[in-house]
């Protein structure tokens, strides 16, 4: 079955985001206590999202529209192909 439109975002892990961004590639993934720090590693673009499990969905929701989409130009059809929670 194919997944179609927008996924809610809810319950999702750090694990799976980084999941999503290691198959978008070209991101640094560094790891602290209680961040993930996320850089684009051809633009330098820096941004950081919570390791608490579940992320927030409205946090996750912004990360990926301000960060992932305006600032990064990715389509959504591309980022929500890896990221589905």
């Amino acid at each position: 079955m194919k997944k179609r439109g927008r996924p809610k975002l809810a319950n999702c892990s750090p694990q799976s985001v980084i999941k999503a961004l290691n198959k978008l590639g070209a991101f640094k993934i560094t790891e602290g206590a209680k961040h993930i720090k996320i850089t684009h590693l051809k633009t330098g673009k820096v941004s950081i999202i919570p390791r608490s499990n579940p992320i927030n969905r409205y946090l996750l929701k912004n990360f990926v529209k301000d960060y992932l989409i305006k600032e990064l130009n990715y389509s959504e059809e591309e980022i929500y192909r890896y990221l589905w929670c």
